[in-house]
């Protein structure tokens, strides 16, 4: 399997043109049909700018339905009723035989997909067809999977170890508890203990840089 971060580019296409003007990032979340679930994020901080893009989607001859469905001042949950005039970026993956991993981010313009492709024939056919008919398509990473979607890459040890802290309270504010009780609950010694967190920690960490920044 192959797993590609993919950043496209739309001129003309609601959603992109509607993030290039207003500052918010929206996190597709579920997509269902012609209905689609998102958190819709204001970059300055304020509630500004949800509002405008809420009024903008709504206005869209592209959308039929706009419900809000939380509010907080930086961040709208919604629920979207589309009606698009051309296929859609997931519709054009799905239909290449491939699948965008959610969520899919949407911001300045331009939209930011994980795409699974069962091999690299299906992957070229995906990202040929995106290329003729979206503006721009910007290949962001490529990597292969032969066992299949990406895992933490965790040890079962370092697996058993960082369930345990989350649970025990160890990454809580202030600390619930220290090293040296998860050490015996999970029967090692206290070094060990810490060093095994610690390089769960790292593998943890350096996926997250990879996928993010």
């Amino acid at each position: 399997m192959i797993e590609a971060k993919i950043e496209i580019t739309a001129e003309g296409y609601y959603s992109c043109d509607l993030t290039r003007k207003i500052p918010v990032r929206v996190d597709l979340i579920s997509i269902n049909g012609p209905v689609g679930f998102g958190i819709i994020q204001s970059l300055t901080g304020e509630e500004k700018p949800l509002i405008r893009y809420v009024k903008a989607l709504d206005k869209s001859s592209s959308t039929v339905e706009v419900k809000v469905t939380h509010k907080s001042v930086e961040q709208y949950w919604t629920e979207v009723i589309h009606r698009l005039k051309q296929k859609s970026i997931h519709q054009t993956i799905l239909d290449s035989g491939c699948m965008s991993r959610l969520p899919i981010i949407i911001e300045g313009g331009k939209q930011v997909h994980q795409l699974l492709a069962p091999d690299q024939e299906a992957f070229k056919i995906a990202y040929d067809t995106l290329k003729a008919n979206f503006t721009k398509v910007k290949l962001l990473r490529i990597r292969r999977s032969p066992r299949g979607i990406q895992t933490p890459g965790l040890t079962a040890k370092q697996m058993d170890a960082i369930k345990e802290a989350i649970l025990s309270g160890y990454y809580e504010i202030p600390r619930q508890v220290e090293v040296t009780h998860l050490a015996e609950k999970l029967d090692i010694k206290r070094v060990a203990a810490q060093e095994r967190l610690r390089r769960a920690e790292r593998t943890i960490m350096n996926q997250f840089a990879e996928e993010y920044l």
